[in-house]
């Protein structure tokens, strides 16, 4: 004989049986966001840029700022965007390492002890190769002495990363970057357009932030 199927019965059921459905829910959530992250669509290497910086700043208006790059003047780019990253004794290390080894990332602005021990393994790209822009960030007044640096393995002398304390238009972005380096790493995986975009950029962060188009974001 089946049991009939009250108010009391249900009532019943779902006060011992609840935490079931709730398991149940949480599952279904969590299967959907694993098929989601796993069939989502991600631009490959030479279709996006990263920019990486060590500090505190406005990522919002970074990511603006580099949208309108992006629509402008790197229409090929699929993707451009920013991160800030907290500088941190014990996990900025791992951090850092980690995103290099996995070719996380295109540009980064280091503080200076990261700059110095990477450009020393070679991690990093040689910005002296780009045309004209040691001659032009020189007339303009930044100096790049302190962006050379030798790779201990090959001996050679390059400039892998721009000192951007002199640059007023980072004023815009970051809150400090006194002694911070820009350099682009040697696993990013799209050389030419990071090359593009770190021109760009530095032309554009040599102007006053008050002359530098940022899109209206608030």
């Amino acid at each position: 004989m089946k049991t009939p199927i009250t108010i009391k019965a249900i009532r019943q059921h779902f006060t011992y049986s609840w935490w079931k459905y709730a398991l149940l829910a949480l599952l279904a959530i969590f299967g959907w966001n694993l098929i989601y992250t796993v069939t989502e669509y991600r631009p490959p290497a030479d279709k996006k840029i990263d920019l990486f910086i060590f500090g505190v700043g406005e990522e919002e208006l970074m990511d603006a700022y580099m949208e309108d790059i992006r629509v402008n003047e790197m229409p090929d780019m699929e993707e451009m965007g920013s991160a800030f990253l907290l500088v941190d004794d014990t996990y900025t290390p791992m951090q850092l390492a980690t995103y290099i080894a996995v070719g996380e990332g295109h540009l980064y602005m280091l503080p200076k002890s990261y700059f110095q021990d990477y450009a020393s393994q070679g991690a990093f790209l040689p910005l002296e190769t780009i045309p004209g822009l040691v001659e032009k960030l020189e007339t303009a007044g930044i100096d790049l002495t302190r962006g050379w640096r030798t790779e201990a393995e090959s001996g050679e002398k390059h400039l892998y990363g721009i000192p951007m304390e002199n640059f007023p238009g980072l004023a815009a972005f970051a809150y400090t970057y006194d002694d911070t380096y820009l350099s682009i790493t040697t696993t990013n995986g799209n050389d030419e357009n990071s090359y593009k975009f770190l021109q760009i950029f530095l032309e554009d962060m040599l102007e006053p932030p008050q002359q530098i188009a940022i899109p209206d974001i608030y």
